[in-house]
Protein backbone atom coordinates (compact mmCIF):
# COMPACT_ATOMS: atom_id res chain seq x y z
CA UNK A 1 0.00 0.00 0.00
CA UNK A 2 1.53 4.02 -0.79
CA UNK A 3 2.44 5.36 2.62
CA UNK A 4 0.08 8.51 1.77
CA UNK A 5 0.64 11.79 2.57
CA UNK A 6 -1.72 14.32 4.01
CA UNK A 7 -2.59 16.50 0.51
CA UNK A 8 -3.22 12.97 -1.58
CA UNK A 9 -6.58 12.65 -2.94
CA UNK A 10 -8.43 9.61 -3.65
CA UNK A 11 -11.31 9.04 -6.41
CA UNK A 12 -13.60 6.35 -5.50
CA UNK A 13 -14.45 5.26 -9.39
CA UNK A 14 -15.86 2.18 -8.85
CA UNK A 15 -16.60 -0.24 -5.64
CA UNK A 16 -12.72 -1.76 -5.66
CA UNK A 17 -10.86 0.82 -7.99
CA UNK A 18 -9.57 4.11 -6.67
CA UNK A 19 -7.80 6.48 -8.05
CA UNK A 20 -4.85 8.59 -6.15
CA UNK A 21 -3.35 11.71 -7.13
CA UNK A 22 -0.08 11.35 -5.06
CA UNK A 23 1.98 14.86 -5.50
CA UNK A 24 5.52 14.48 -5.45
CA UNK A 25 6.52 16.54 -2.76
CA UNK A 26 5.31 17.54 1.17
CA UNK A 27 5.14 21.35 -0.25
CA UNK A 28 2.67 20.59 -3.49
CA UNK A 29 -0.32 22.25 -2.99
CA UNK A 30 -3.00 20.38 -4.86
CA UNK A 31 -6.02 22.95 -4.83
CA UNK A 32 -3.89 25.35 -7.16
CA UNK A 33 -5.16 25.18 -10.76
CA UNK A 34 -3.12 21.67 -12.52
CA UNK A 35 -2.06 21.69 -16.08
CA UNK A 36 -2.84 17.65 -16.73
CA UNK A 37 -0.39 16.42 -19.49
CA UNK A 38 -2.06 13.22 -21.88
CA UNK A 39 1.17 12.14 -23.61
CA UNK A 40 -0.39 9.16 -25.76
CA UNK A 41 -0.55 6.69 -29.09
CA UNK A 42 -3.98 5.63 -30.40
CA UNK A 43 -5.76 2.74 -31.88
CA UNK A 44 -8.41 4.35 -33.51
CA UNK A 45 -7.83 8.38 -33.44
CA UNK A 46 -11.06 9.60 -34.93
CA UNK A 47 -12.76 7.74 -32.07
CA UNK A 48 -10.78 9.64 -29.74
CA UNK A 49 -11.71 13.41 -30.72
CA UNK A 50 -15.05 11.75 -30.64
CA UNK A 51 -14.32 11.05 -26.73
CA UNK A 52 -12.82 14.48 -26.21
CA UNK A 53 -15.88 15.83 -27.72
CA UNK A 54 -18.39 13.61 -25.80
CA UNK A 55 -16.30 14.33 -22.05
CA UNK A 56 -15.94 17.84 -22.41
CA UNK A 57 -19.26 18.72 -20.76
CA UNK A 58 -18.44 16.54 -17.97
CA UNK A 59 -14.67 18.08 -18.01
CA UNK A 60 -16.66 21.93 -18.43
CA UNK A 61 -19.21 20.99 -15.50
CA UNK A 62 -16.43 20.75 -12.58
CA UNK A 63 -14.60 23.74 -14.17
CA UNK A 64 -12.06 22.45 -16.38
CA UNK A 65 -11.22 23.14 -19.78
CA UNK A 66 -9.27 21.57 -22.39
CA UNK A 67 -5.97 24.33 -23.09
CA UNK A 68 -3.84 22.84 -26.06
CA UNK A 69 -4.11 19.38 -27.79
CA UNK A 70 -1.06 18.80 -30.92
CA UNK A 71 -0.23 15.90 -33.33
CA UNK A 72 3.27 15.39 -33.43
CA UNK A 73 4.31 16.15 -37.24
CA UNK A 74 8.38 15.69 -37.30
CA UNK A 75 10.52 14.25 -34.34
CA UNK A 76 13.47 16.20 -34.19
CA UNK A 77 15.12 14.56 -30.72
CA UNK A 78 13.84 11.46 -28.67
CA UNK A 79 16.44 10.23 -26.37
CA UNK A 80 14.90 7.80 -24.25
CA UNK A 81 12.56 6.36 -26.94
CA UNK A 82 9.43 8.59 -25.63
CA UNK A 83 7.55 9.35 -28.92
CA UNK A 84 3.68 9.26 -28.89
CA UNK A 85 1.66 10.89 -31.38
CA UNK A 86 -0.82 12.97 -29.76
CA UNK A 87 -0.56 15.98 -26.75
CA UNK A 88 -3.58 17.02 -24.98
CA UNK A 89 -2.79 19.44 -21.90
CA UNK A 90 -6.52 19.99 -20.04
CA UNK A 91 -6.19 22.84 -16.93
CA UNK A 92 -8.30 21.51 -13.26
CA UNK A 93 -8.88 24.21 -10.80
CA UNK A 94 -7.35 21.65 -8.59
CA UNK A 95 -7.15 18.36 -7.52
CA UNK A 96 -10.73 18.40 -6.21
CA UNK A 97 -12.39 18.73 -9.30
CA UNK A 98 -10.27 16.14 -11.07
CA UNK A 99 -11.77 13.82 -8.51
CA UNK A 100 -15.33 15.41 -8.86
CA UNK A 101 -14.46 14.66 -12.57
CA UNK A 102 -13.67 10.73 -12.26
CA UNK A 103 -16.78 10.56 -10.11
CA UNK A 104 -18.99 11.60 -12.39
CA UNK A 105 -21.26 8.62 -13.83
CA UNK A 106 -21.49 10.09 -16.88
CA UNK A 107 -18.09 10.60 -17.23
CA UNK A 108 -16.83 6.97 -16.28
CA UNK A 109 -19.19 5.74 -19.28
CA UNK A 110 -17.73 7.68 -21.58
CA UNK A 111 -14.59 6.58 -20.21
CA UNK A 112 -14.81 3.00 -21.77
CA UNK A 113 -14.26 5.31 -25.68
CA UNK A 114 -11.05 6.18 -24.55
CA UNK A 115 -9.97 2.97 -23.42
CA UNK A 116 -10.47 1.64 -26.56
CA UNK A 117 -9.40 4.91 -28.52
CA UNK A 118 -6.34 5.00 -26.89
CA UNK A 119 -2.74 2.76 -26.50
CA UNK A 120 0.62 3.60 -24.44
CA UNK A 121 -1.10 6.00 -22.69
CA UNK A 122 1.07 8.60 -20.04
CA UNK A 123 0.14 10.95 -17.68
CA UNK A 124 1.26 13.52 -15.12
CA UNK A 125 0.04 17.00 -13.15
CA UNK A 126 2.40 19.66 -13.86
CA UNK A 127 1.48 23.11 -12.09
CA UNK A 128 2.10 26.29 -14.70
CA UNK A 129 5.52 28.35 -14.92
CA UNK A 130 4.66 30.44 -18.05
CA UNK A 131 2.03 30.50 -20.01
CA UNK A 132 0.36 32.51 -22.74
CA UNK A 133 -3.46 32.38 -23.51
CA UNK A 134 -3.42 34.56 -26.43
CA UNK A 135 -2.85 32.55 -29.58
CA UNK A 136 -5.58 30.26 -31.18
CA UNK A 137 -5.35 27.19 -32.96
CA UNK A 138 -6.15 29.11 -35.85
CA UNK A 139 -3.38 31.57 -35.75
CA UNK A 140 -1.39 30.03 -38.33
CA UNK A 141 1.82 29.33 -35.95
CA UNK A 142 4.15 26.56 -35.71
CA UNK A 143 4.69 24.63 -32.60
CA UNK A 144 7.35 22.84 -31.10
CA UNK A 145 7.30 20.26 -28.00
CA UNK A 146 9.91 19.79 -25.66
CA UNK A 147 9.21 17.24 -22.43
CA UNK A 148 12.28 16.28 -20.60
CA UNK A 149 13.25 14.69 -17.51
CA UNK A 150 15.87 16.22 -15.09
CA UNK A 151 18.72 14.87 -13.07
CA UNK A 152 17.94 17.36 -10.31
CA UNK A 153 14.68 17.19 -9.17
CA UNK A 154 14.97 20.60 -7.56
CA UNK A 155 15.57 22.74 -10.62
CA UNK A 156 12.90 24.18 -11.97
CA UNK A 157 13.91 23.59 -15.44
CA UNK A 158 10.40 24.70 -17.40
CA UNK A 159 11.08 27.93 -16.66
CA UNK A 160 14.76 27.97 -16.89
CA UNK A 161 14.15 27.13 -20.56
CA UNK A 162 11.32 29.17 -20.93
CA UNK A 163 13.49 32.40 -20.20
CA UNK A 164 16.23 31.97 -22.73
CA UNK A 165 13.37 32.10 -25.99
CA UNK A 166 14.95 34.63 -28.45
CA UNK A 167 11.95 37.25 -29.20
CA UNK A 168 11.11 35.75 -32.47
CA UNK A 169 10.04 32.34 -30.23
CA UNK A 170 6.97 32.68 -27.60
CA UNK A 171 6.20 30.21 -24.72
CA UNK A 172 2.58 29.04 -24.85
CA UNK A 173 3.15 27.00 -21.70
CA UNK A 174 5.82 25.83 -19.26
CA UNK A 175 4.91 23.57 -16.34
CA UNK A 176 6.82 21.36 -14.27
CA UNK A 177 5.60 18.08 -12.99
CA UNK A 178 3.76 18.07 -9.57
CA UNK A 179 1.64 15.06 -9.01
CA UNK A 180 1.40 11.87 -10.58
CA UNK A 181 -1.47 9.45 -10.72
CA UNK A 182 -2.03 5.89 -9.01
CA UNK A 183 -4.77 3.43 -9.83
CA UNK A 184 -5.36 0.75 -6.93
CA UNK A 185 -7.70 -2.23 -6.68
CA UNK A 186 -9.19 -3.02 -3.49
CA UNK A 187 -6.83 -4.78 -1.43
CA UNK A 188 -3.71 -4.73 -3.56
CA UNK A 189 -0.77 -2.28 -3.99
CA UNK A 190 -1.35 0.76 -5.61
CA UNK A 191 0.34 0.96 -9.58
CA UNK A 192 1.37 4.28 -11.47
CA UNK A 193 -0.02 5.53 -13.93
CA UNK A 194 3.22 5.69 -16.91
CA UNK A 195 4.61 9.03 -16.71
CA UNK A 196 7.85 9.86 -19.18
CA UNK A 197 8.58 13.60 -17.30
CA UNK A 198 8.95 16.34 -15.45
CA UNK A 199 8.29 18.87 -17.04
CA UNK A 200 7.12 20.36 -20.72
CA UNK A 201 7.13 23.33 -23.18
CA UNK A 202 5.24 24.16 -25.98
CA UNK A 203 6.95 27.05 -28.38
CA UNK A 204 5.05 29.00 -30.98
CA UNK A 205 6.99 31.05 -33.57
CA UNK A 206 6.03 32.25 -36.95
CA UNK A 207 8.80 29.25 -38.34
CA UNK A 208 9.66 26.14 -37.64
CA UNK A 209 13.48 27.81 -38.40
CA UNK A 210 12.97 29.93 -35.61
CA UNK A 211 12.39 27.15 -33.50
CA UNK A 212 15.09 24.63 -34.89
CA UNK A 213 17.50 27.63 -34.36
CA UNK A 214 16.40 28.55 -30.92
CA UNK A 215 16.88 24.35 -30.04
CA UNK A 216 20.64 24.71 -31.87
CA UNK A 217 21.49 27.60 -29.87
CA UNK A 218 23.67 27.75 -27.24
CA UNK A 219 22.54 28.76 -24.21
CA UNK A 220 19.35 25.98 -24.77
CA UNK A 221 22.21 23.29 -25.74
CA UNK A 222 23.81 24.16 -22.34
CA UNK A 223 20.59 23.82 -20.39
CA UNK A 224 19.77 20.70 -22.27
CA UNK A 225 22.84 18.89 -21.10
CA UNK A 226 21.55 19.15 -17.38
CA UNK A 227 18.30 16.83 -17.91
CA UNK A 228 18.42 13.30 -18.09
CA UNK A 229 16.55 13.11 -21.25
CA UNK A 230 14.68 15.57 -23.93
CA UNK A 231 11.85 14.63 -26.25
CA UNK A 232 11.64 18.07 -29.16
CA UNK A 233 8.93 17.80 -32.27
CA UNK A 234 6.73 19.78 -34.25
CA UNK A 235 3.45 19.73 -33.95
CA UNK A 236 0.70 20.78 -35.72
CA UNK A 237 -1.84 22.10 -33.19
CA UNK A 238 -5.62 20.39 -32.99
Amino acid sequence: MINKMNNDITCRVTGSLNILIKPISKDIDLNQPLYAINWFSTKMEWLYHFYNFVASRSVAKIGGAAFFKGKITETLIDEANTQRELLLIVKYPGGKSFKALMELAFFKVVSILRVLAVKRFTFGFTQMRMVDMTSTKDDSLEYLLHHFKSVDKGVDFAKKLGLITPVSVNVKYAGQMVANLYSQQKSEEAESILNLMDGVIIYESKSKELLSDMVKSKDYSDVMKQLESSYIGFMDRI
